[in-house]
């Protein structure tokens, strides 16, 4: 208990984005369906961790620092915190994808999205956001492999490193891979509640926020953008050993990769074909999970 109390406690930024992960879910798909992501999601990112740390697959070989881990909850040679990450980034871009397929209820600074049950488990939602979670690796990655040099710590290593700033394609197909499993279990498991559900004539009754319909996009933005904040602290804090030049020219690559997405999403909300009004505008306010299939 001492162990998941420190992690939570000095590694802040996962704890942050965790509470908002489960705010978000609650407030996207409810209680029940919240809990089985954390888990699913949980499960699936423990088992890839512990088969790369001893087999490489499916992110490749990488070797974790124990000492530098000492203080953290590990469990079965992977840290807990590491694995936890999965859920948030895994929702966050599972629910990213669905703003970028959907339309768009907009009443001034209100904006909802109106997601049907056919776009939430289409082949087109996991695709897209299994691809926006490997996104959010190419910018994380890259700066934990430097965590000797800021708050995370040196806590692992590539024994042959790889060609992007160090890390190995391997990874970033082992997280190809975790992505697809995870949204597309979640998937399943949705579509089974829904139909269970619709026999029982429950409602699965969500709640009403203004601006809901920003919080995946400005959630997935933070989670970037911060590790870009991070990047370019690094970049120019001078401090001696770091590769100033790699490091700049690591922050500006990744602010490349992801400033077209960011600008792609903001047109998500000027588009005019990208509306919804009249009877379908209702569910905005009055959304359950099995309406939204209407």
């Amino acid at each position: 208990m001492e162990q998941l109390i420190w992690s939570l406690t000095h590694r802040p930024y996962v704890t942050v984005f965790l509470v908002f992960f489960l705010a978000l879910s609650w407030l996207e798909q409810g209680g029940l369906r919240t809990g089985l992501w954390v888990v699913s999601s949980y499960l699936v990112a423990f088992a890839a961790e512990w088969g790369s740390i001893h087999y490489g697959i499916p992110f490749g070989v990488y070797r974790y620092h124990y000492e530098a881990l000492r203080n953290d909850l590990v469990v079965l040679g992977v840290p807990f915190f590491d694995t936890l990450s999965f859920s948030f980034l895994s929702y966050v871009s599972f629910s990213f994808a669905q703003f970028f397929l959907s339309p768009l209820w907009v009443q001034g600074c209100d904006v909802q999205r109106v997601t049907s049950a056919a776009v939430r488990g289409s082949w087109s939602t996991l695709i897209l956001g299994s691809v926006l979670m490997v996104v959010i690796d190419l910018i994380v990655d890259p700066l934990a492999n430097l965590g000797k040099y800021w708050f995370l710590g040196d806590i692992y290593h590539y024994p042959e490193p790889g060609i992007h700033f160090g890390v190995t394609l391997a990874n970033y197909g082992g997280w190809l891979v975790v992505a697809a499993v995870t949204i597309r279990a979640n998937q399943l498991l949705d579509r089974w509640l829904m139909a269970r559900e619709q026999r029982r004539r429950q409602r699965v009754r969500l709640a009403y926020l203004p601006g809901k319909g920003l919080l995946a996009p400005c959630f997935w933005s933070g989670i970037v953008l911060f590790q870009l904040g991070v990047t370019y602290w690094l970049a120019f804090s001078g401090q001696t050993g770091l590769d100033a030049d790699r490091v700049q020219l690591q922050a500006v690559t990744g602010s490349y990769i992801v400033a077209p997405i960011l600008v792609l999403a903001a047109m998500q909300l000027v588009k005019p074909a990208n509306r919804v009004a009249g009877a379908r505008a209702d569910h905005c306010r009055y959304a359950t999970l099995t309406e939204a299939s209407d």
